[in-house]
């Protein structure tokens, strides 16, 4: 996100929580009480509509701010970014193995082939988990220097011809007589 983004967001958050740190919430008999208030209102977020936040979520940005500062509402990226949380360490060397030794094989394939002798059990792993981990390790190790082609594409022009050709002893139906001389 870019950082004017991040600051909005954070402006937005601060605005929300505003009437707290300054006192001006006398109205409230509790802090979950604004709370639930200001998350039935809704806030005005940064592209202009209205947002609905849990109570739970001011919540958790009041304290935050009361804790680290204005610093604190500005959003962050995930720390796991780029990390897969469901293929291990084992599964890794797996996929590395199959990738390495057999570089045109598909994501599909082997994704198969993990199901097949068993270290994928049904539904603990779906076929595009594996398929975003295939295309991030191509990306950072560049496993293969092929081109990826189509069956019947090739680098250059004329180096393959296909021809169908269809022969049969059947007798012509389009010609019924014999074509005089």
């Amino acid at each position: 996100m870019e950082q004017e983004k991040k600051q909005a967001v954070a402006l937005m958050r601060y605005s929300a929580i505003a009437p707290l740190i300054t006192g001006t919430q006398e109205d409230y008999e509790s802090l979950s009480a604004y709370f639930r208030t200001a998350s039935a209102k809704g806030i005005k977020a940064p592209d202009g509509s209205i947002r609905h936040y849990s109570p739970g979520t001011l919540e958790k940005w009041y304290f935050s701010y009361k804790k680290s500062g204005f610093d604190a509402l500005v959003p962050t990226g995930r720390s796991d970014c780029g990390v897969s949380r469901k293929i291990d360490e084992d599964l890794k060397e797996q996929i590395i193995y199959l990738k390495h030794h057999y570089p045109r094989m598909s994501a599909a394939a082997i994704y198969k082939q993990l199901q097949d002798n068993g270290s994928i059990r049904s539904g603990q792993l779906s076929e595009s988990t594996v398929c975003r981990f295939i295309n991030q390790l191509v990306l950072q190790q560049r496993l293969t220097n092929n081109q990826d082609m189509r069956r019947y594409e090739r680098p250059h022009i004329n180096e393959v011809w296909k021809n169908s050709v269809a022969i049969s002893t059947a007798p012509s139906v389009f010609c019924t007589k014999p074509i005089a001389s």
